[in-house]
């Protein structure tokens, strides 16, 4: 039996999907702009994890450096 959530999920195709991450991600570096510490390893690695399967580079989603 599955839950309400599981049944009344929405799937999204990979165009949207993208579309999100971009989206949040332009948000971020907004939000980030000035002086701040650098992101911890355990965030740029998985910064680093989502450009490679997404097939972007690095540079596409760098937050800071």
């Amino acid at each position: 039996m599955n839950s309400p959530d599981v049944r009344n999920a929405m799937q999204i195709d990979r165009g949207s999907s993208l579309a999100i991450c971009n989206e949040i991600a332009d948000r971020l570096r907004i939000e980030l702009r000035g002086e701040h510490e650098p992101l911890p390893r355990h965030l740029t690695a998985l910064l680093d994890r989502i450009a490679q399967i997404s097939g972007h580079s690095n540079q596409a989603i760098e937050v800071t450096k």
